[in-house]
């Protein structure tokens, strides 16, 4: 009895992680050899990305991070105007020409379905970032990459955002799951 009462009190702990799957809001993998790198001085030594939004909270980012030079930390926010919504900082690039992750408290505020954000990243010190971006405007039609404060309309950089999404039920549809006679 006391082996069925822990079994019970596992599935009932873990079964809200299984049913919130992570699931991805945006994602641009490199292309071809689409390389771009920063200024080294502020403010144009970061990257920023417009998306739209379509999670209820954002767990993870990952960017794509070419020539590291020295290595380097990096930090990455995710921004309504100026007011940072999530954020991760000082996360140490182990290797160039590869995704560094960026993990999120769940302590930040939501972020809005269907409302534009901004990823900027940023580096430790006065380093240049190297990043690699898609240069097709129909790649992801929903935003833009900016190079320090320079627009580019039809680049999007490669770069991926994690989150979760509640369940869309009947509740929101105004539907229901009785059948008429």
């Amino acid at each position: 009895m006391k082996r069925l009462m822990q079994m019970a009190v596992v599935i009932a702990s873990a079964l809200p992680t299984l049913l919130s799957a992570t699931t991805k809001s945006y994602d641009v993998t490199p292309y071809r050899n689409c390389i771009g790198q920063t200024d080294t001085t502020p403010p144009n030594n970061k990257v920023t990305q417009y998306y739209r939004n379509t999670l209820d909270s954002i767990t993870k980012v990952s960017v794509w991070i070419g020539d590291t030079f020295t290595g380097g930390r990096y930090s990455v926010e995710v921004k309504d105007g100026n007011t940072v919504i999530a954020g991760s900082y000082n996360v140490l690039a182990h290797k160039p020409w590869s995704w560094l992750d960026f993990d999120f408290a769940a302590d930040f505020v939501k972020p809005v379905r269907g409302k534009d954000y901004a990823v900027v990243v940023t580096r430790e010190g006065n380093h240049p970032i190297s990043f690699a971006y898609d240069p097709r405007k129909t790649t992801y039609a929903y935003g833009c990459l900016c190079v320090g404060s320079t627009v580019h309309d039809s680049w999007d950089l490669a770069l991926r955002i994690y989150g979760v999404t509640r369940p869309v039920g009947e509740r929101y549809f105004g539907s229901s799951t009785v059948m008429p006679p």
